[in-house]
């Protein structure tokens, strides 16, 4: 999937969406945005840079969509402007057409005409983009979690961490959307400001609200505590946190987010489009690695073409099977790296509010992370000849 694969539901109606949730299908993606904030609604198409938007239209608010539709045209000429109606009739559609509509989807219309009109529409876009923006939002790591046992917290903050060190001159950002009280991963680190913050108002969002709101906790690196609350993932919430998260991969080089395990498919769902790599950390447990390959199917719609996902196995004993081959074979997902579980230094950096790679540089685990970075940074783009079943099941043949 690609941002063009996604379409910007305008609708409000809950039978038109509804069925317009059981019309469209893969490749194809709704993200859906009330029709009663036209500036989110602009927002969000720039956000998404998606080519196909699909706005309730009906007698009782023709003024209210004949404006969304005008001001999609006028900001946006490349975007193909499709309504959709429960009873179509001449005047709505004439006036619809004149305010720059290029189609009319009526509730109940046989679903296979519906998909392929909207296939053609893609096809056969209007006016010019500048596709290569798709490459400037290419940054995004997502880290979740095989089960809860997994402690991706440490996992994201050492690998934040670790790719600061490999490129000290460039920005990163690390978010923790399962914060303690006691500070942002296990560091020793504490911002008024979080993510929340930003889904309050995301237009405020730039180059100076970030300097002064959050410190460089390294020289390059700023943290920033994501803990929102399930609701805050759905509706024109979602559509506030893909804004403010499309604002923020604009202005750093990269991002790395915990994602976890309790709330991974919303992230993933949201964001898993410009995910340059999923990870996702496993113990060498049998079971995990049936339930990564589970996640396959709930998450292979909403990952970009490129998106590269990886195992991480966190606990990793090579003198205990199953092998990492045997993972990677079990769950169809190639094993980035392993770390060994080191009890005694992890304990350490955790209680000490530090990096495992301040506090203990020779350890194991540090000495298996540095490896792990290197490779999830410089690996080649193709670093395997077989294709992935993860690959495989994302492919659109």
């Amino acid at each position: 999937m690609s941002d063009h694969d996604i379409v910007l539901s305008v609708v409000d109606d809950s039978g038109l969406e509804a069925w317009l949730e059981r019309v469209v299908e893969e490749p194809f993606r709704l993200e859906q945005v009330s029709r009663t904030d036209l500036t989110r609604v602009l927002r969000l198409l720039e956000a998404t840079t998606a080519h196909v938007v699909m706005v309730e239209i009906s007698d009782s608010d023709l003024d209210q969509s004949l404006a969304i539709i005008t001001a999609l045209t006028t900001a946006r000429p490349w975007v193909t402007v499709i309504t959709v109606c429960s009873r179509a009739n001449q005047d709505l559609l004439l006036q619809s057409m004149r305010a720059g509509a290029r189609d009319c989807f009526v509730a109940g219309s046989d679903a296979s005409d519906v998909r392929e009109r909207l296939r053609r529409h893609q096809l056969m876009r209007v006016g010019h983009y500048d596709d290569r923006i798709q490459s400037a939002t290419n940054n995004l790591v997502l880290v979740a979690s095989a089960s809860p046992t997994v402690d991706t917290r440490f996992l994201t903050q050492n690998i934040a961490l670790g790719v600061n060190r490999l490129f000290p001159h460039e920005r990163t950002l690390a978010i923790d959307t399962q914060p303690s009280e006691r500070g942002i991963f296990y560091l020793d680190v504490h911002n008024e400001y979080g993510l929340e913050n930003l889904l309050a108002s995301p237009e405020t969002l730039d180059d100076t609200l970030i300097g002064t709101a959050l410190e460089e906790y390294r020289p390059g690196l700023r943290l920033l505590a994501g803990g929102i609350n399930r609701e805050d993932m759905e509706g024109d919430r979602s559509a506030d946190l893909f804004i403010a998260l499309n604002h923020l991969m604009q202005m750093f080089d990269r991002i790395i987010i915990n994602v976890g395990t309790m709330q991974r498919r919303h992230w993933v769902r949201a964001l898993g489009i410009h995910a340059r790599h999923l990870l996702i950390g496993m113990h060498p447990l049998v079971d995990q690695a049936h339930a990564v390959r589970t996640l396959g199917n709930e998450w292979r719609a909403h990952l970009g073409r490129d998106s590269k996902v990886n195992l991480v196995v966190d606990g990793a004993d090579s003198r205990v099977p199953p092998s990492l081959d045997e993972l990677a074979e079990t769950t169809g997902a190639e094993v980035l790296g392993q770390l060994p579980m080191d009890w005694n230094h992890r304990l350490l950096a955790m209680n000490a509010g530090l990096p495992i790679q301040e506090q203990s540089p020779r350890c194991h685990y540090s000495r298996a992370l540095h490896s792990l970075v290197n490779k999830l940074e410089m690996q080649p783009e193709s670093s395997s000849n077989s294709e992935g079943w993860w690959q495989r099941i994302r492919s659109p043949g």
